[in-house]
């Protein structure tokens, strides 16, 4: 059984040496194995709900293999349950940036999810954009036309109660002096005084 499983991992790295255009060295196919475990391991942890371990694994996987995109997606989602909405914005953010244009699904869900973060944050407008996104690469996602759907009626119920506020009255006119009422009584007793009526 050893020595079936030694020559099945055998082949396999032989056919990532030999199948590559560049030259690879030797323990990159051992340390891309790592990598795969570690993110299994923090997806694991993240259905568990565990998120603080699944965040750990996928920093570890990381630190081997840098800024994977789809490592920093998985991190991301763990922090955005987690509520550390900054960081899960950077690193959602930075998922987007290294994806790839022919993978659409892994767009459209980091795009979701940071309309989700932005929903939290009552962000309305870059919600919407990000559910707009979520929707041009997926079209038929049903929880993004919905979240979108609440968006834009929160966008409308600011601008109906924006258009039924009047505006504020001005403020009163500063008061410099210390007697306001005998100043204005000098030099004008005979003109009668503000508010008042003839009997």
């Amino acid at each position: 059984m050893k020595q079936a499983i030694a020559t099945i991992i055998g082949a396999v790295i032989a056919i990532v040496l030999l199948g590559s255009d560049k030259q690879v060295a030797w323990w990159q196919p051992l340390s891309q194995l790592k990598v795969w475990h570690l993110n299994q391991k923090g997806m694991q942890a993240y259905r568990v709900n565990e998120p603080d371990k699944a965040i750990k694994a996928f920093r570890e996987a990381r630190k081997i293999d840098g800024n994977n995109p789809i490592l920093l997606f998985n991190e991301g989602t763990a922090l955005l349950s987690l509520g550390r909405l900054k960081e899960a914005e950077q690193s959602l953010r930075s998922s987007l940036k290294g994806l790839s244009v022919k993978q659409i699904r892994e767009q459209a869900s980091a795009h979701y999810n940071l309309g989700n973060l932005y929903f939290s944050q009552k962000r309305w407008d870059e919600a919407a954009k990000s559910y707009i996104a979520t929707l041009k690469r997926t079209p038929n996602d049903w929880d993004a036309k919905f979240n979108l759907e609440l968006v834009l009626r929160q966008q409308q119920r600011q601008q109906n109660q924006k258009q039924k506020q009047p505006p504020p009255p001005p403020p009163p006119p500063p008061v410099n002096e210390r007697k306001p009422l005998s100043k204005q009584l000098q030099g004008r007793l005979n003109a009668p005084w503000h508010g008042e009526r003839d009997w």
